[in-house]
């Protein structure tokens, strides 16, 4: 264990540390605080958010149909409130416009609408902070009481477009009550970026931390004093060890620290609730609930970290200076950027965009558990390989 430890006081030197925190400081900061500042990034994404949680709460997870009853009497209730302030409104009242019914004929729903027309001044009393963005609100709601109305119309396509996994997991959907599901789908999104980011800064900075690693080992000549004993033609092994619990390492640290701030939005409230809901168009292609998401979403990500420290570490040790090293290490490194932008970002979906050129269910995991295989494979291989080499 002492090796061990001695092998990983080589990899966290204090220069190599300060690059990492800089480096997540720079990719948090540019690429993912918008999705912290901004979320549920405006309206009526606001309102939706706001309904999921007001229904997970009255509710559960799932709208049964005597719910979905009482949830039809809240929307005629909030919509006398607003025909009570469309028709006590002067500007409204100038325009011939008295209830809700008239003012979505006229301004919303008419093929002639222009919200920056003449019909400007009557935003003003619905969809602004002086009503509380009312008009959102309602549109919200009546819009969410629609979508369970017709909740399986995404299950209406072309049999001849679904290959025989996609057509099962249909007809699955449409026999049970998942479609059912209260969840904002805005949180998938949000995550599904956030991670994105994350995952870059983590397979970065593995690469970052490992490939001077056996370039270092060769430059001082340690390999000649290594082989000179049989504990010590070992040691790379543990140098292997050293390097995957590195990797592991940053993914922890990455966790505790994006994920502290991820957990400040308070998305976890929906930890329990299904991600397939009838309040978005994503279409899961397995059941799991919101925290299993966010959980599988990390083991992938793990995935990809474990991975990429195999595959640095193996192209080091066959380095012979540190230009070589990163000369070898970048191509693994974009390749690892674009396996993490293809995996993370919205996994196990209908619209993730590595599913939709492979039609294959669950390839975004399979992509990973190739990278993990791949990477741990090959760092194995490097080790058998300086412990079998001659130094003459």
């Amino acid at each position: 264990m002492r090796i061990l430890y001695y092998e990983l006081r080589k990899l966290w030197r204090l220069p190599i540390v300060a690059a990492l925190l800089l480096l997540g400081a720079v990719q948090y900061y540019f690429f993912m605080d918008f999705s912290i500042r901004f979320f549920p990034n405006g309206h009526p994404a606001a309102e939706r958010y706001t309904l999921c949680r007001e229904w997970t709460e009255k509710y559960g997870p799932y709208m049964e149909p005597d719910e979905y009853a009482d949830a039809q009497e809240s929307y005629a209730s909030l919509l006398a409130d607003t025909d009570a302030r469309i028709a006590s409104d002067p500007r409204c009242a100038a325009h011939g416009i008295a209830s809700w019914e008239q003012f979505c004929a006229m301004v919303l729903d008419a093929p002639d609408a222009d919200p920056f027309g003449r019909y400007r001044s009557l935003y003003g009393p619905l969809f602004s902070s002086e009503s509380d963005w009312l008009g959102y609100r309602v549109e919200c709601l009546r819009s969410a009481l629609s979508d369970y109305e017709t909740r399986a119309a995404c299950l209406n396509a072309s049999p001849g477009t679904l290959t025989p996994a996609e057509q099962a997991r249909y007809a699955e959907l449409a026999a049970g009550v998942q479609l059912s599901g209260i969840f904002p789908g805005e949180c998938i999104d949000n995550l599904s970026e956030y991670l994105c980011g994350a995952g870059i800064f983590g397979v970065l900075s593995v690469a970052i931390l490992l490939a001077p690693s056996g370039a270092r080992e060769q430059l001082s000549r340690m390999t000649g004093g290594l082989w000179t004993t049989r504990i010590g033609r070992g040691t790379v092994f543990w140098q292997l060890g050293a390097a995957l619990l590195s990797a592991g390492g940053l993914f922890l640290l990455e966790v505790l620290a994006f994920g502290g701030i991820y957990a400040q939005l308070g998305t976890s409230f929906f930890w329990d609730s299904p991600t397939q809901t009838f309040l978005a168009g994503n279409l899961f292609w397995f059941d799991l609930t919101y925290g299993q998401y966010v959980l599988c979403s990390l083991g992938m990500l793990l995935a990809l970290m474990l991975g990429t420290a195999g595959a640095i570490f193996a192209l080091s040790h066959t380095s012979d200076s540190y230009i070589s090293a990163v000369i070898k290490a970048l191509p693994v490194s974009v390749g690892m950027v674009f396996a993490c932008a293809a995996a993370i970002q919205r996994p196990f979906i209908d619209r993730n965009d590595l599913y939709m050129h492979t039609r294959v269910i669950g390839i975004e995991a399979a992509l990973c558990a190739l990278v993990l295989v791949g990477g741990l494979t090959a760092g194995l291989l490097a080790a058998l390989r300086c412990q079998r080499k001659e130094l003459l």
